[in-house]
């Protein structure tokens, strides 16, 4: 190889001698510059790692200077002056090397190119200056983004796409008929790309390809050098790898390091030729200061090099054809675009000249081709004129496609089409999920290019991602466009070799057959491709026919069926896509323009918003002009008028043909220049004639008349769109705005459907009332209006079943804004099946629709109860738990429910009866909560009378919080209930929030959705999940806070009750309690619920007692026990007393009942009134729980003294002397029992139902952790003391027991602190603090017995008699490792080292004391300094944490307080004991005697007697809520800003008032739209500003002085 390569290096060289040789013979003269590349600028807005002419200054000649230069180049004898840089388009945004283009094109006649990386090009620098450039070269070495980012080829933004410059670039050049060129420079990271497919896309004349190079001084790295490519450099036998393969490619010019390094003539900034023979840039004098031929000496030019490489040739576009794709002879082509020789019968070929027609120049084939491709789509070749039918039939029974319920084409964008990171997100990610959610089938036209390749690139992500999901993708294209067509419909099949590997003629031996013009790859995405075939070759156009497919398929023509929703989607495209525009609006099928797509997009967009006026008359024009009457409008012959029928019939077919047509004429006279000319701009270079072979010299004459016609027609296609009638058919979706594509596009559907029924409607009116006046004799106006109602029911009932049919298209699509305007209308009647409606809003967790439905009336309760036909009283949540509990919802990712479901199968749970149910939220909310879910009322009266919660005149009212509401409305309000609880178990917290704004118990059902939350926060995995359950957990708080504090505004006595009130609809629960339970501390911390806590604390005392005047008193009535507090403590106010009266209570005397002056019986004991009412306030007065608080705490302190007093002095083993116990530990031993018997009471007295329940509740609590073991403790050492009396050593037993029972009695007092307002919250805070402190002292003992074992083991336990003063006790005993290893190690934490530094002092130079004493070092260092230092740190961080929530913390804490002294006894020991056991007996017989719980145990809850107070307490929290609870519900989704087109903007001037006065804000943002769709091009020179402005901060080159 070597050799070779050496061979063909030395003959290469020989090569160069020769034609050097023969051209200095040929050339006895200086050699002539030609073409001279001039590098104006050094300034660049790219990093190129290997750029070779680098920013070493920012000079610029003045442009008069640059001219004289050019002149001097002309006079020379240049011919090609080729600008560039730097980037050249840097300097005053491009207008410098647009005027030198100017100059040097028309005043020099030269052939102008530039070179340069497109990012700065403007269309608007195209308008002016593209008419003086013949070519221009963008760089671009890669078509992989990160590719070029790796070699410096960007701006520095993580959104900069190199690949989409050139494609918009290389678009503005065939747009306005510039020779379109790419430069790439070939280097380490992408000599190995396959560029083929990139190039063969977008067609450039010429792709040089340069071998990356070095220039010493430029890019090889060092002081001197800006760039370092020497890690780019590539050898030059990659170089040619790289070459081989791409070098079939017409286009491709490759340039070597040896073909480019002298070959080019080259002026730099200040116009001094460039010398790079040496391998460095030597600049030679300036051509301003010793002319062309003195600088050209020195310029190191190599000419005979340039030829050799190519570097004369066709440098204008009037010499390079663009349109000059294939180089047949035209003689050899048939008009089929097909070689004449494969003609099999010779009589089929026809000239040009020759009309093609698929009668007579194909034949038909009875079996077409059809089967599977490679990718397992489905294919069959059929003829363009198959009937639509015929398709439709196969596409359903033959194929078996799931009926869609849209039908949705993409068309446009099938050529240059520039890819945007917005376009991706917005529109292509739509596209599908709009596909996915709605079944539709895509139609495209299934070529692997343009906006289908990015359609086909989005659905194979889709079956990536989305596997139980597919998507229905239509291609429907031409037989003959198809790239390898034979072979890929053959492959799969197995034909044989000699079938599948026929030679190609065209293929010039190469492996593969180059794709031509005309020819595009199949998206191999698609599901299914139609392969139209009319027998020609290379043309895409399938006419109408995806048209009529499409309209077939929906049903467009049936009078009888429902038509299914078909929408076409239109980005970018060019004059076909017009004509697929015009064919769409004419068969009625609406369109939605992707604005900011560009071309026809864009044009369309524009021309909506030119003729905006027409918007008006499109609401009142029915009928369409059709697109003959404006050629056949001056043909109209003259003819007699008919004769009117009658009166009213005046108008005549001439009159009406003659006024249609001057009238279309009319409103487009005013446009027709300017519309003209924006469209010729447009379609110039969209020819078919550029798909095709050249055009023989007869069609050459009349061009310009066959384009003039072409422009005509595409002209009257445009016209047609935007005509009144028609241009509310097209819809425009702006990708810079925020709105939603699937609310555009249902939007449209939606205004086509309803256009479609007014025009029917109006049709059928019309051929009524023609038929009509043909009766003899004459119908009655009775029967008239007899068929005109019949034709409206008709109509009205196929409408209706058309809106439902949208409705369920709007729900999938989650369009509610849509829906309200077009499709319900402010009413449910337009639908047909309401109740399948609702369901669906449901289970697709559509909170929008819901709270729609439910506020135009729907009623959940016939749903799932009485409503329904198959309703089961003995069953009636049987369709509830079907339908919204079915095995799917309940194992679905978005919730836990499952997790708390019992279940042999852990995989699939399943709820399938209420008490599944009611013990699914038993597990949840807590065993507090009764049953919610009975499958029969009678089930549900038993139950309730089974726990006591019916008293004697409720018996027959299953829900006595609304006795006095008709059964419907408690249905209703139970329905709604257990649809809150549905939409909390599965996770829809939306939804949740619909259900509140229509329930009457809103801060309840908040409360009890945190809870559940909370509890799927606990066994959530780490994630999104279960961040989203803590964030709706902590919202449903917050909304129960802001209800409560409404509610307090109002009325603040009254939203006390209510957080205190049983609520039965949730199970008899408080909010209170539901809070405490689900550790809402902000709720339980809001100044309602404190004022209601406070309320309770004091009772029939008047809560206001902060000032120390009350302080003083409570203390007196304190002393003494009530008998003075009458005098001197606030009361609340007394009733006022009737003579022979009781007063009226208010509320049950077992609940709370702080409000009722008197709950208790008004008893008289005498006939004085101040005696009864002193008595009362006594009672009254040690009700309070502030006052048995102040009892127990004293009580307690007596103990925990008199306790300590028995263990210091009194506790003795008996003895001769003193035979008995001590009188003051019997009464220890008596207070002891009595509190044992008060805790048995609080326990049985809980909130749980069951035993488990109460267990729970009980040990959540740490001080009641500390009580249990305190009075095990006491007991056991009570045990001992009595067991072990004999024996003196073992009597200690007890003793130490008791120490420690008593250290526990101690610390439970502080308990008593929670309530002091100054002392709990810091309490608290040292409850939190003990956590860390846990952690420290793990650490601490791994580290202190790491270090005791260590050291012991060395010092000690090697030799126990080492040491004179001490012996190690070595035993295996855990007292011996106590006494050795951890007591002394833990001590050395303190500082107090013992003997250890003595001991290791004794012996300082042994090996182990040594590695003792570093041992020690070390442990004293870590554990002294380091870990002391942690736990301070801890410390201090978590008492910042809760310094701020102690405060709430602590109220929570002050609820179990309350909770806890509600239930104690009101009186001193020995009397509480009596009140205790007689408590615990009552309990015990109720349960004993009849299984269930009793009815008037104390509660904690406050229960009115007059029920008509619940009625109060709910009406009051519902307006007090009302407005709260709706916005909620309106904010949780913004309105989706749609962008219209001008006919959009029209109709949404119409909406109804369901759309709460969203019209006036829509037609403000559509004005405002118009203004940003007019400053929309001002966008492409935001990069030139900031690239300015940069210049400018950095230091702008200074202009030269004259």
């Amino acid at each position: 190889m070597i050799l070779i390569k050496v061979v063909l290096q030395l003959f290469q060289h020989i090569w160069s001698l020769i034609i050097q040789y023969f051209h200095q013979q040929s050339h006895t003269k200086q050699p002539i510059p030609l073409s001279v590349n001039y590098h104006l600028t050094r300034a660049c807005n790219y990093r190129c790692k290997f750029c070779f002419h680098t920013s070493l200054t920012n000079d610029r000649l003045p442009l008069d200077e640059a001219k004289r230069g050019i002149r001097l180049l002309q006079q020379a004898g240049t011919k090609k002056i080729n600008f560039s840089g730097g980037e050249p388009f840097l300097i005053d945004q491009g207008r410098y090397v647009g005027e030198l283009t100017r100059f040097a094109k028309e005043e020099c006649q030269m052939a102008t190119s530039i070179v340069s990386n497109g990012s700065l090009i403007s269309e608007k620098w195209f308008e002016k200056y593209s008419k003086y450039l013949d070519i221009l070269a963008i760089s671009c070495d890669s078509f992989d983004d990160e590719c070029n980012r790796q070699a410096g080829r960007t701006n520095g933004y993580e959104t900069h796409s190199q690949i989409g410059h050139v494609r918009r670039v290389r678009h503005l050049c065939e747009q306005y008929n510039v020779i379109f060129k790419i430069n790439s420079v070939i280097h380490k990271y992408n000599y190995e790309e396959e560029m083929i497919d990139a190039i063969e896309e977008l067609e450039p004349v010429r792709w040089k390809v340069f071998q990356c190079l070095l220039i010493e001084g430029e890019n090889m790295g060092g002081d001197n050098n800006l760039r370092d490519a020497r890690q780019l450099v590539i050898s030059d036998q990659q170089f040619q790898e790289f070459c081989q393969r791409h070098k079939h490619l017409k286009c491709f010019v490759p340039e070597s390091n040896l073909a480019m390094r002298n070959s080019y003539l080259i002026l730099d900034e200040n116009m001094r030729f460039l010398d790079c023979t040496k391998g460095r840039k030597d600049p030679s004098p300036s051509i301003l200061d010793v002319g062309v031929e003195a600088a050209l000496d020195r310029s190191g030019f190599d000419e005979a090099m340039f030829f050799e490489r190519g570097g004369e040739y066709k440098w204008t576009k009037e010499a390079v054809d663009l349109n000059d794709c294939e180089e047949e002879d035209d003689k050899n082509v048939c008009v089929c675009n097909k070689l004449r020789e494969d003609h099999k019968d010779t009589g089929q070929s026809e000239t040009e000249d020759v009309a093609w027609t698929m009668e007579r120049n194909t034949k038909e084939i009875t079996k077409p081709a059809h089967d599977i491709l490679s990718n397992g789509a489905l294919y069959l070749r059929l003829a363009l004129d198959t009937p639509v039918a015929k398709v439709g039939k196969l596409l359903s029974e033959v194929w078996k496609i799931p009926k869609p319920r849209l039908i949705m084409s993409v068309i446009g964008g099938a050529k240059y089409f520039t890819l945007s990171d917005r376009l991706e997100s917005n529109f292509i990610n739509g596209i599908i999920e709009v596909a996915l959610k709605s079944d539709a089938w895509l139609i495209t036209n299934g070529y692997n290019v343009g906006i289908v390749q990015l359609v086909g690139q989005a659905i194979n992500k889709a079956k990536l991602t989305k596997l139980d999901q597919h998507i229905t993708a239509i291609g429907l294209c031409k037989w003959g466009s198809i790239k390898d067509v034979e072979t890929i419909t053959k492959q799969y099949k197995g034909n044989s070799q000699e079938e599948t590997k026929k030679p190609d003629k065209k293929q010039d031996g190469s492996t593969e057959k180059k794709r031509q013009s005309g020819q595009r790859d199949l998206e191999i995405n698609h599901s299914h491709f139609l392969m139209l075939d009319d027998g020609k070759f290379r043309f895409y156009d399938t006419k109408d026919y995806r048209t009529r497919l499409c309209a077939h398929l929906a049903k467009l023509q049936h009078e009888i069926d429902i038509p299914l929703p078909v929408v076409t989607i239109v980005v970018e495209g060019g004059k076909d896509t017009i004509t697929n525009i015009y064919y769409d609006l004419r068969d009625n099928i609406p369109v939605v323009i992707i604005d900011g797509s560009g071309r026809v997009a864009d044009f369309f967009k524009r021309w909506l918003l030119y003729t905006k006026e027409f918007d008006e008359a499109s609401k009142d024009s029915q009928y369409p002009h059709g697109i003959n009457e404006l050629v056949e409008m001056n043909q109209v012959a003259p003819f007699t008028p008919l004769k009117p029928k009658d009166e009213h019939d005046r108008r005549t077919c001439s009159d009406v043909e003659l006024e249609r047509s001057t009238k279309l004429e009319g409103i487009f006279e005013k446009y027709d220049e300017r519309l003209r000319k924006d469209l010729d701009l447009l379609i110039s270079h969209d020819d078919d004639s550029s798909k095709r072979k050249k055009t023989n010299p007869t069609s050459n004459n009349n061009s310009k008349g066959a384009q003039s016609d072409k422009l005509d027609e595409t002209l009257r296609q445009v016209i047609y769109c935007l005509q009144p009638a028609v241009r509310s058919g097209i819809a425009v979706f702006n990708l810079n705005s925020d709105g939603n594509l699937s609310e555009t596009i249902f939007r449209t559907v939606c205004k086509s459907r309803q256009k479609y029924f007014e025009r029917k409607e109006s049709d059928e009116n019309e051929t009524m009332e023609k038929s009509l006046r043909t009766y003899k004799p004459p119908l009655t106006p009775y029967v008239k209006q007899h068929h005109a109602d019949s034709r409206r029911d008709v109509n009205r009932r196929d409408q209706n079943a058309q809106r439902s049919q949208l409705l369920k298209l709007a729900m999938d699509w989650d369009c509610i804004d849509v829906a309200k305007e077009l499709i319900l209308q402010n009413s449910l009647d337009n639908i047909l099946n309401q109740e399948e409606a609702f369901l669906n809003a449901l289970t697709q967790d559509l909170p929008e629709f819901a709270y729609e439905f439910l506020k135009l009336g729907i009623n959940p309760r016939e749903i799932f109860f009485e409503g329904d036909p198959l309703f089961d009283p003995k069953k009636q949540y049987g369709k509830f738990l079907k339908y919204l509990y079915c095995k799917k919802a309940v194992n679905s990712d978005d919730t836990q429910l499952s997790a708390f479901i019992e279940s042999d199968n852990a995989f699939k749970k399943y709820i399938r009866t209420t008490d599944e149910l009611n013990d699914v939220l038993a597990t949840l909310i807590g065993d507090y909560m009764h049953k919610l879910y009975f499958d029969s009322n009678d089930d549900e009266v038993k139950y309730r009378a089974l726990w006591g919660l019916i008293e004697q005149n409720q018996t027959n009212a299953p829900n006595s919080d609304q006795p006095d509401k008709p059964n419907k409305e408690i249905v209703f309000d139970i329905i709604l209930r257990d649809l809150f609880i549905w939409a909390i178990l599965m996770n829809h917290t939306e939804m949740a929030q619909v259900f509140l704004s229509h329930m009457k118990y809103r801060i309840c059902a908040a409360l009890i959705a945190t809870k559940i939350l909370k509890q799927y926060f606990q066994k959530a995995p780490y994630g999104d999940l279960k961040d989203s359950y803590e964030k709706n957990a902590k919202y449903f708080e917050e909304y129960a806070i802001a209800c409560i504090n409404l509610c307090a505004k109002n009325n603040t006595d009254q939203a006390c009750e209510i957080v205190l009130q049983r609520i039965e609809l949730y199970g008899n629960v408080t909010c209170l309690q539901i809070a405490a339970d689900a550790k809402d501390k902000l709720f339980i911390a809001s100044p309602c619920c404190v004022q209601a806590m406070n309320n309770i604390w004091y009772n029939n005392i008047h809560p206001e007692q902060s000032n120390k005047r009350n302080e003083i008193a409570m203390a007196i009535g304190l002393f003494s026990l009530g008998l003075l507090a009458p005098f001197c403590v606030t009361f609340r106010d007394p009733p006022t007393e009737v003579i022979n009266e009781k007063p009226e209570k208010s509320f049950q005397p077992y609940g709370i009942h702080y409000s009722d002056p008197y709950a208790t019986p008004f008893r008289r004991y005498t006939k004085y009134f101040a005696i009864n009412n002193y008595v009362h306030r006594i009672k009254n007065f040690h009700r309070a729980l502030r006052m048995k608080y102040c009892y127990h705490c004293l009580i307690y302190c007596f103990f925990v003294l008199l306790f300590s007093y028995v263990l210091l002095f009194k506790f003795q083993p008996p003895t001769s002397s003193i035979p008995c116990i001590h009188w003051t530990e019997i009464l220890t031993i008596i207070l002891v029992s009595i509190m044992l018997v008060e805790e048995i009471h609080y326990f049985v007295s809980q909130d749980s139902i069951t035993v488990s329940g109460k267990i729970e509740s009980y040990f959540r609590d740490l001080f009641k952790i500390m009580t249990l073991i305190g009075f095990v403790l006491f007991y056991i050492g009570l045990i001992l003391r009595f067991t072990h009396a004999d024996d003196e050593s073992e009597f200690v037993a007890a003793r130490v027991v008791w120490a420690i029972d008593v250290e526990l009695w101690w610390l439970r007092s502080l308990a008593f602190i929670i309530v002091i307002p100054s002392l709990g919250p810091h309490l608290v805070a040292i409850g939190k603090m003990l956590k860390d402190l846990l952690f420290f002292m793990c650490i601490i003992a791994v580290v202190m017995t790491g270090y005791g074992v260590a050291s012991r083991s060395m010092v000690y336990y090697s030799n126990p008699t080492l040491f004179n003063d001490t012996t190690t006790d070595t035993s295996f005993s855990g007292r011996s490792i106590f006494r050795q290893i951890i007591y002394p190690v833990y001590y050395l934490m303190y500082g107090q080292m013992g003997n250890e530094l003595t001991d290791l002092d004794t012996y300082p130079d042994t090996a182990w004391s040594i590695a003792t004493q570093a041992l020690l070092a070390i442990h004293m260092l870590f554990v002294n300094i380091l870990l002391t230092n942690l736990l301070i740190a801890m410390f201090s961080k978590r008492f910042d944490q809760v310094y701020d929530d102690t405060k709430n913390i602590w109220h929570s804490q002050q609820y179990l307080f309350t909770r806890e002294y509600y239930t104690r006894s009101p009186f001193l020991p020995p009397i509480s004991l009596i009140y205790d056991i007689y408590h615990l007996c009552r309990i015990a017989f109720y349960y004993i005697r009849r299984g269930s719980a009793e009815g008037k145990a104390t509660v904690f809850k406050m229960i009115p007697i007059n029920k008509n107070r619940i009625k109060e307490w709910y009406e009051f929290e519902r307006a007090s809520t009302y407005e709260y609870a709706h916005v909620q519900v309106k904010s949780l989704k913004p309105t989706s800003t749609v962008s219209p087109s001008g006919s959009d903007s029209a109709s949404n001037e119409n909406k109804d008032d369901t759309n709460d006065n969203t019209n006036d804000s829509n037609n403000a943002n559509s004005d405002i739209r118009l203004i940003k769709d007019d400053l929309a091009k001002l966008n492409e020179s935001f990069e030139e500003m900031r690239l300015n402005i940069q210049k400018l901060v950095d230091g702008s080159p200074k202009k030269d002085a004259k």
